[in-house]
């Protein structure tokens, strides 16, 4: 079931179509919905010196920040009380940039679903946190374009991107309560050298089968004849008169943290339809 909505809000034009799309999907399962916004500062910062052998004069940009917090609060509670029909709780966290996305995916891990932005439009630090969450949640992430349009009957078609993988399998689990809603769910492979499933009768066909037994409607697709993955996706779920996209997110790590791959950062930078991830 899905009961419990977050949705990251940050004092930007995008909030109010992410309030609307998720009480849409609120209204449609009797969900609450929690508003996130993170006040965010940059680290304190040297920016001089009293005299010769003295401390460094440090300043804390967080002061001036919870003034300006203060401000957008208010304005998003107001934006709350107009989007949404149905109860909801708004949560504020006063932080450091490095504490950001520690306390972003700790709130998601407490919930059903995260409603978050359309990263990669120019905010890197969008971006950055939008990606962590997407590794670091353990939940389902929902990326909504800032110009999305609710469908008046709610998400009636659903085009999951299957790879017989254990992102593909995590994303279609999180993404089971709007499935099983949905009118009709498009299964869309992409042929990859015409490789098959290593198992199974026919690609595709076990996952097909186990949403037909969650009582959906399931149509499965063979797409050929692309070399870009994604834009044969993307093509797909514009072609189906989809609403939503649903898929695994795939990356590689550095270092210290997971980066996104190619085709996964392409669908969600460029998707005008609500992608639902998990990694």
């Amino acid at each position: 079931m899905l009961k419990d909505i977050l949705v990251h809000l940050n004092g930007t034009e995008g909030d109010e179509g992410r309030l609307t799309y998720a009480g849409s999907i609120g209204r449609a399962h009797d969900a609450f919905v929690t508003g996130v916004f993170l006040n965010i500062s940059h680290a304190p910062m040297a920016v001089g010196y009293a005299g010769f052998g003295a401390a460094p004069i440090i300043t804390d940009p967080k002061s001036s920040m919870l003034a300006v917090g203060d401000k957008t609060e208010k304005s998003l509670k107001a934006l709350m009380d107009k989007s949404l029909d149905r109860p909801y709780e708004f949560r504020r966290y006063d932080v450091y940039m490095g504490e950001a996305i520690e306390a972003l995916c700790t709130e998601s891990r407490c919930g059903d679903l995260f409603v978050v932005a359309q990263p990669y439009g120019g905010n890197a630090e969008l971006s950055e946190l939008t990606e962590a969450l997407i590794f670091g949640s353990g939940r389902g992430v929902m990326i909504v374009p800032q110009k999305v349009s609710v469908a008046e009957k709610g998400i009636r078609t659903v085009l999951v991107a299957w790879r017989s993988t254990k992102e593909s399998a995590r994303a279609v689990s999180e993404a089971m309560p709007l499935l099983e809603h949905a009118d009709k769910v498009i299964v869309a492979m992409v042929d990859e050298n015409g490789a098959p499933e290593q198992f199974g009768q026919e690609p595709g066909a076990d996952i097909a089968r186990h949403l037909s037994r969650h009582n959906c409607t399931v149509e499965l697709k063979h797409l050929t004849g692309w070399d870009n993955v994604a834009e044969a996706l993307l093509n797909e779920a514009e072609k189906s008169g989809a609403n939503l996209i649903v898929m695994g997110s795939y990356g590689h790590s550095r270092i210290r943290q997971w980066v996104l791959g190619g085709v996964t950062r392409h669908i969600l930078g460029k998707s005008t339809l609500p992608v639902l991830t998990a990694h």
